[in-house]
């Protein structure tokens, strides 16, 4: 069934990496607050999907498609679009939650390592947003929403590779939310989060206060989505922590470990 602006049709949301834990949250936020929305779940792992499916079957209403595919191979992704559409008719929201941290000293070293990293992170993200947004232009309706990094906002020495590859995600949604600014229902909303107890983050062992839960940034997506907001900072906090480390002159910079 192909939805469109104002119609009554159940909405229907696609996740991308949709057994990462940030949008295994998101997942439930929405599935709690909109039981009737149907639900495209697309992950490389076939087993953690079909543990996300089910958790999110048992508290919907509407319909949970599951599909198990390489979201960050390029060139799989004309056809697993193909399938999202033929599944749901039309996207009303896609949330692009997969990626990769990396080890700086290791992915300095080793060529191949960087090269995976940099086409998961951005060139697979960036023809995912393309190939979105073409889908958009067709409905004349859509949100892409992007998981981000606070690492994107400064090169610094003990993450720059993975950091470039976010600061390089900030600037495509920010392009795109311009290109698309005079369209009313057309939305992208870059996230930006900082440190996350996570899969990803477990080997750097996560204390402190500067450390949030998934569920706390999956509910602070959640409101940004529907303010239809360009770019968040979640927690709130990284804004002011960012804004203080960009602020740094060059010659005091260079003198941290940051």
């Amino acid at each position: 069934m192909t939805n469109t602006p104002g119609s009554t049709a159940p909405k229907t949301l696609v996740i991308l990496g949709a057994t990462s834990g940030i949008a295994h949250a998101y997942l439930r936020i929405v599935a709690a607050k909109h039981p009737e929305r149907r639900f495209i779940l697309i992950a490389r792992n076939v087993d953690a999907l079909d543990v996300v499916r089910r958790d999110i079957s048992g508290r919907s209403q509407g319909d949970v498609t599951a599909i198990a595919a390489k979201i960050a191979a390029p060139g799989e992704i004309p056809s697993i679009m193909a399938q999202i559409v033929d599944a749901a008719g039309s996207i009303d929201e896609c949330l692009i939650a997969y990626g990769a941290l990396g080890e700086q000293l290791s992915l300095q070293n080793d060529l191949p390592a960087l090269q995976a990293l940099l086409t998961t992170n951005f060139v697979s993200v960036s023809l995912w947003l393309e190939a979105l947004t073409a889908q958009f232009n067709k409905q004349a309706f859509g949100h892409a929403m992007v998981i981000g990094s606070v690492a994107g906002d400064r090169g610094r020495m003990s993450n720059y590779l993975y950091g470039a590859t976010k600061a390089g995600l900030e600037c495509l949604c920010e392009g795109m939310a311009h290109r698309f600014a005079s369209e009313k229902d057309i939305h992208v909303t870059c996230i930006k989060p900082g440190l996350v107890d996570t899969a990803m983050t477990a080997h750097l062992r996560p204390s402190g206060a500067l450390w949030s839960t998934p569920e706390r940034v999956a509910n602070d997506i959640y409101h940004a989505v529907q303010r239809k907001r360009v770019r968040i900072y979640t927690p709130w906090f990284w804004r002011m922590i960012l804004l203080a480390v960009r602020a740094l002159p060059v010659s005091l910079f260079h003198k941290t470990r940051l």
